[in-house]
């Protein structure tokens, strides 16, 4: 029988074809936000499904053949070589049709299925073998290559995997991936095979990557919808894993904190709980909520609010707290400003200037002090400006008074406070500058606590509700 036969077929729909039509598709309204489901009688487009149309032409010594046969048909990732061919991948699921009616040589198998992720914009060939009325066995056809209609040629390296929510789109190289159970994701391109496999992988719903290599977006758990809207714009081995958060760029950067953000540099990460960045720079880590790096190296912003502008080897690990910029300083009270330029060793913050607010309203009851806090009138072990062990700190203190009728208060505090061995006291007496009042009865001092180990500023009224702020500026070294 070998030798008898001849077959010629073409592909009528291929499922790189429907990939146009479905970027058409996609053009429409967008869905509604907030995980709804649109209203009335509204509903998706229907799913094109993966499957396409083979038509043929069978010849039988030469001439047309009209009769019944059967087909069977594989898919593969090589031409092969010897007859039968060898050598390659088989690709997704053999195919069998029975009683194909071929009329004059013509036939038509409308319903190849070689599933989701056959074709992926890498070659392919397809194997046919025949078998028809009085036939004894199979006959073995060479494997045909499987080439794109000319519009699906502008699209090279681009698939998609479609669902029946919003489909994926995936660019670049074969092995990027998107997760299964993931809708409305986007890989641009990217990614390669060099040594070892270096693919872009979206592993949580509607995340994004538009290029570079072995990024991922999404958290890579066992649910895909608890870091949605992850984005990665390029660079290699970011990782984006936190709800809504972003890498712009870089190498080796993590953004794992809802609303995260890192905008490029080296091995920074920004893992605060709630919209914590990094716009740059290498090893930074904003830590904390709301926590902001500007750049610079090895900085580090670790609680509620706190910045670190760039500079070296800073930490801002108060609430609120700030490091400008710089090299070596600790900002580790709330709401502290420090800066340094260097540090005794390797110690961060042990030789550096910082700036403290400190404040309260109160009805202030004459003869009585009053503490004023870092944190204002919630008070507690937050509002206190501690001396550490081994800490020397020159101060002066800039207060003022206001109340609401106009009566008004200014001093000048000057001193020195240390803590050594776990005792905090004054290095002789701090000095108080009268800049002005309006009221005799009004006061303000400095108090050094060897009980909360800190530094008090105090004030004093005369029975009416004063609003306090004083301005430490310190000069801070350790040994």
């Amino acid at each position: 029988m070998k030798g008898k036969w001849t077959l010629l077929g073409s592909i009528v729909a291929v499922p790189v074809l429907a990939l146009a039509v479905g970027l058409s598709q996609a053009q429409g309204p967008e869905p509604p936000t907030g995980g709804g489901q649109p209203q009335g009688e509204v509903s998706g487009p229907a799913l094109m499904g993966t499957a396409f149309t083979y038509q043929g032409y069978l010849k039988k010594g030469g001439t047309p053949y009209s009769g019944t046969c059967e087909f069977q048909f594989s898919l593969w990732d090589a031409a092969g070589t010897g007859s039968p061919p060898t050598g390659g991948n088989q690709i997704g699921t053999p195919q069998t049709k029975t009683g194909v009616q071929v009329t004059n040589g013509l036939f038509t198998i409308p319903d190849l299925d070689f599933g989701a992720g056959a074709f992926n914009g890498d070659a392919r060939w397809l194997q046919i073998t025949i078998k028809c009325a009085g036939d004894s066995g199979y006959v073995l056809s060479p494997r045909q290559p499987l080439t794109p209609a000319p519009y699906a040629l502008a699209l090279p390296g681009l698939r998609t995997q479609q669902n029946d929510v919003s489909p994926n789109i995936i660019g670049g190289y074969s092995g990027n991936y998107v997760q299964w159970g993931v809708v409305g994701a986007t890989i641009s391109g990217g990614g390669r095979l060099i040594f070892s496999s270096y693919p872009n992988r979206i592993t949580d719903s509607l995340g994004t990557i538009g290029g570079g290599e072995d990024n991922q977006a999404g958290n890579d758990n066992d649910m895909t919808d608890d870091a949605m809207y992850a984005t990665v714009g390029g660079g290699a081995e970011n990782i984006a894993s936190g709800q809504s958060a972003t890498v712009g760029g870089g190498m080796s950067n993590t953004a794992s904190g809802l609303y995260a953000t890192v905008g490029g540099g080296y091995n920074n990460t920004a893992n605060g709980d709630t919209g914590a960045t990094v716009s740059g720079g290498i090893g930074n880590a904003a830590s904390g909520l709301h926590t902001t790096v500007g750049g610079g190296i090895y900085n580090m912003p670790a609680d509620v609010g706190a910045t670190v502008g760039g500079g070296l080897n800073n930490t801002a690990s108060g609430d609120f707290a700030t490091v400008p910029g710089g090299y070596g300083a600790t900002a580790s009270h709330y709401g502290e400003m420090a800066y340094a330029s260097g540090t005794f060793g390797a110690t961060a913050g042990n030789a550096q200037t910082s700036l403290y607010v400190m404040r309260i309203e109160r009805a202030c009851t004459a003869g009585n002090w009053y503490d004023l806090y870092l944190n204002g009138n919630e008070g507690g072990s937050l509002g206190y400006l501690t001396i550490a062990p081994g800490r020397a700190v020159a101060f002066d203190a800039l207060v003022v008074g206001r109340t609401e009728a106009g009566e008004s208060a200014g001093y000048l505090i000057r001193g020195l406070i240390e803590n050594v061995g776990g005792t905090t006291a004054f290095v002789g007496s701090p000095s108080v500058t009268l800049l002005g009042e309006d009221d005799a009865a009004w006061n303000a001092q400095a108090v050094a606590s060897n009980s909360y180990d800190a530094l008090f500023i105090q004030v004093q009224g005369n029975g009416e509700t004063i609003r306090w702020v004083a301005t430490v500026r310190t000069v801070e070294v350790s040994w």
